[in-house]
């Protein structure tokens, strides 16, 4: 005897009131089961991807404040100043001598103004702009005059400045953003406008024969720079 029998026989049930639970057990077994609850569970999954969203979120604020305090790619802001004209010059003239410039040319002198301050990297980036005008003023003479050896000089020099000393800084950044360090100066910093790709392409023109783009940027930039003539 198992013990629902033990118990039914300790305390007999009416006929009725067994027949009663019968047929409702029976009516239990044979109906539809009842929906199991949706809302509970289906809340869930939404709020972990919820969460999983807000997690991806912050962590791409966080790579982008990284980027804005660390740099993009070593990128920095450069606080250091150079308010001494004679510390200038020497910037300069060191960067003169990384740099070369068309045969019979010299380097114009060019200083700080009295009173005025600039970025350390100032006078090298206006070394490197001379230098970059003078040989497109060059290049474009030697076109015109049909000298093939002023040419490839031309194309080297300016092959030379465009690979290693222009850089171009990350979008948005600060007038005293400077590059990773280690970064061989010295160097111009072009603002991310399409300015060096113009350059490019200009001279690509030149290289093809076609001196336009360098003549308009020598007439454009030259100023008191004294070109040689092409010899």
């Amino acid at each position: 005897m198992n013990a629902m029998d033990r118990l039914r026989a300790a305390v007999p049930a009416p006929v009725e009131l067994a027949a009663d639970r019968d047929a409702l057990f029976a009516r239990i077994v044979a109906g539809s089961p009842a929906p199991a609850p949706t809302s509970r569970p289906s809340r869930r999954p939404r709020r972990r991807l919820a969460i999983a969203a807000g997690l991806a979120a912050a962590t791409a604020l966080t790579a982008g404040a990284a980027l804005a305090v660390g740099g993009l790619l070593g990128w920095h802001t450069d606080n250091s100043l150079v308010q001494s004209p004679r510390e200038w010059r020497t910037l300069y003239r060191d960067a003169t001598r990384e740099l070369t410039l068309p045969p019979g040319m010299r380097w114009p002198y060019r200083t700080l103004a009295p009173n005025n301050v600039t970025s350390h990297n100032e006078p090298g980036g206006m070394a490197v702009g001379i230098a970059q005008v003078s040989w497109e003023c060059y290049w474009t003479a030697a076109i015109r005059a049909g000298n093939t050896a002023a040419e490839r000089r031309s194309q080297a020099a300016l092959t030379d400045i465009v690979r290693h000393h222009i850089v171009v800084a990350p979008a948005g950044s600060p007038e005293n953003v400077a590059p990773p360090a280690g970064t061989r100066a010295p160097f111009a910093i072009y603002a991310s406008d399409g300015g060096l790709a113009y350059d490019r392409h200009n001279y690509a023109l030149a290289a093809a024969g076609d001196p336009s783009g360098i003549a308009q940027s020598c007439r454009a930039n030259r100023g008191d720079l004294r070109i040689p003539p092409v010899r």
